[in-house]
């Protein structure tokens, strides 16, 4: 451990920022405004020699904002000269089993939903979302590292699977909660899918039992939809309002149907894709598959406001009453399957809530993009685990940045919030592109997988540089008209 020194002050970093879209002080303003340094105040007997906690961990959520993308490129930058501290501080600090990073996203979660909660509109819905996203690694030494499936290229890619809990309140959507988790494999002759000598090299290191780090560890290698249950459970504990959880098919359950439904403080509802084949409902008297249930519900009809044909049936499901949604694109379409625990919503309702779900595939695209989401190669799974939840902290950042850009001065940053949004939603405007061009393909294809084709266009940059272009031209046709 270091031995006790002064440190310049993380303010003094704004002297040797660049100056990009994005101001050093409002990093600064916002730590503070999170009530950063209280916090702080409660992990300083972490690092009882050395340099404080909050100043390291300062320094390590403006990094993307300084142009920089590693801990090293500060010691090649003209930052090096504002700061005393060795690369091993910051290193140890990331490496510490004993922080507990899900307290710390949790804390700037809840603040950002305190410090927005008295300007949001009363009558919007508010939703938790879940998905996962691939973290590609490219070292097999990486602590609890694994080949994991990426269904959008379809092939198998080194790194941890990331599980995201979001929550939208009607206007912006901030992480929660996530959790990394590898996939162990058909092969037990490649467990993991590595070669067993490279699965013995992986770096490892004693934990204690009653460490944080130990309890992160050992979500590794629970399943994603037991993870995801306990991440609802810590959302409805702390407080979060909501009104829908919204899942796609891989995490549509009859798990999460009774977690849903067993909430009793407050009324939540389930929205989801649903793909089990197996599944028995009940129909009319009678035991059938939704395949079975879609031949029996009749002609389909037609929403000409989304140009999709669909079916609905009301079902009974492990004895509690749901909504089947059966939708397809063009007369020859693939049915999709999506189902729902209120039985009051329309097809359109039921679509326009579901589409919410959008916003944290770009949020995941945003926070690889911008902030190096899951750019760590550190051997350590302490320091994946903390680079995660310092990325989305600086996304949360991002977001209220977004959501309340006009102040008086600098050191009031959210004390004037502005009347009109400049910013459209983005689930409006992503929704209105997804409906245009599924128009153009339905002309040109007879089936087409609309949702794995949106999510590929998000993921492609190429494609998104095209879709940002349209976004200008109609900008620029509504500032003429």
């Amino acid at each position: 451990m270091l031995q006790c020194k002064d440190i310049n002050k993380i303010s003094e970093l704004k002297n040797g920022f660049t100056h990009s879209w994005l101001e050093p002080e409002f990093i600064l303003s916002s730590l503070k405004c999170f009530s950063f340094s209280s916090l702080c105040k409660g992990l300083n007997s972490l690092k009882i020699k050395g340099y404080s906690f909050e100043c390291v961990i300062s320094i390590l959520i403006s990094l993307p904002f300084t142009g920089l993308k590693t801990i090293n490129h500060i010691y090649t930058s003209s930052f090096v000269s504002h700061i005393e501290a060795k690369k091993d501080v910051f290193y140890r600090l990331k490496n510490n089993p004993a922080i507990c990073w899900r307290f710390i996203l949790w804390m700037f979660s809840c603040k950002f939903r305190d410090l927005v909660k008295k300007d949001a509109a009363k009558d919007v819905l508010k939703c938790l979302v879940f998905d996962d996203t691939l973290l590609a690694k490219t070292g097999k030494c990486i602590e609890k590292v694994s080949y994991v499936w990426d269904h959008v290229l379809n092939r198998c890619i080194l790194g941890y699977k990331l599980m995201v809990m979001g929550y939208w309140d009607g206007t912006s959507l901030i992480p929660l909660d996530f959790s990394l988790h590898r996939e162990r494999g058909k092969n037990k002759e490649k467990p993991f899918g590595l070669k067993k000598k490279d699965y013995k090299r992986q770096y490892s290191k004693q934990r204690k039992s009653d460490s944080h780090s130990y309890n992160r560890v050992k979500e590794v290698d629970i399943s994603k939809i037991e993870s995801m249950l306990k991440m609802f459970k810590r959302a409805i504990s702390h407080g979060f309002i909501v009104d829908y959880v919204l899942a796609d098919s891989w995490f549509t359950c009859e798990s999460l149907i009774c977690a849903v439904k067993n909430i009793k403080k407050q009324t939540v509802h389930l929205i989801g894709m649903f793909k089990i084949a197996k599944a028995k409902f009940n129909y009319n008297g009678k035991s059938l598959t939704y395949k079975q249930i879609l031949n029996d519900a009749g002609k389909a009809k037609r929403c000409r406001k989304l140009k999709l044909h669909y079916k609905q049936a009301q079902v009974i499901y492990k004895e509690k009453s749901l909504q089947l949604f059966f939708s397809r694109q063009g007369k020859n379409g693939k049915w999709k399957v999506l189902l729902t625990t209120d039985l009051k919503l329309s097809f359109i309702q039921m679509i326009e809530i579901y589409q919410i779900r959008w916003t944290i595939e770009v949020c995941f695209k945003e926070a690889k993009q911008l902030l190096g989401l899951g750019n760590c190669q550190s051997n350590d799974f302490d320091a994946q685990i903390a680079d995660v939840t310092i990325t989305m902290i600086q996304y949360i950042l991002l977001t209220l940045r977004f959501r309340y850009d006009i102040y008086e001065t600098k050191g009031k940053l959210f004390e004037q919030v502005r009347n009109e949004y400049v910013i459209q939603r983005l689930n409006e405007r992503l929704w209105g592109l997804f409906l245009e061009l599924m128009n153009i393909l339905e002309t040109l294809f007879d089936s087409i997988n609309e949702m794995e084709l949106f999510e590929k266009i998000i993921n492609n940059d190429q494609a998104m540089e095209g879709i940002k272009k349209i976004f200008c031209i109609n900008d620029n046709m509504k500032n003429v008209a």
